[in-house]
């Protein structure tokens, strides 16, 4: 082999795996946060699930550089994905939202648009489309 030729390396690059992310689940419905942890954490991902708009405002409040995704239901106990949504917006959470809603109204969509939530999925997405969204999102260049 010459000096100006290069070895063959192997094609591992092609497809890398994303990279492991640390992702807050928040939706009270119990089975569907199940689900998605275990598609989350089968993928690779750090993932915790809380049942309510509130405790995921303080879960991110102890460390706002913690999470890298918030994923979250519209309609919680003690707080609202939107109240939740527009607290972390006077905070400096720097992680993307994506909501995952089965229900919204065009208002409360509007709602979060003008919060400029990263993502709005219906609920249920299929895993892998909202697999994809989240590492869209993460991977996404500033």
């Amino acid at each position: 082999m010459s000096k100006h030729q290069i070895a063959p390396t192997s094609s591992h690059h092609a497809n890398p795996q994303p990279k492991a992310l640390r992702v807050l689940c928040a939706d009270d419905h119990e089975q569907l946060a199940l689900v998605v942890k275990y598609a989350f954490e089968r993928a690779g991902h750090h993932v915790e699930c809380v049942s309510d708009g509130l405790s995921a405002l303080e879960r991110v409040m102890e460390d706002l550089n913690f999470f890298n995704v918030l994923v979250t239901d519209h309609q919680m106990p003690r707080l609202s994905g939107l109240g939740l949504v527009s607290k972390l917006r006077d905070t400096e959470f720097s992680g993307a939202i994506v909501v995952h809603s089965s229900h919204l109204t065009k208002a409360e969509a509007d709602a979060y648009r003008a919060l400029a939530v990263d993502h709005i999925l219906g609920k249920p997405a299929p895993l892998p489309m909202l697999l994809g969204i989240i590492h869209a999102l993460v991977e996404a260049p500033p």
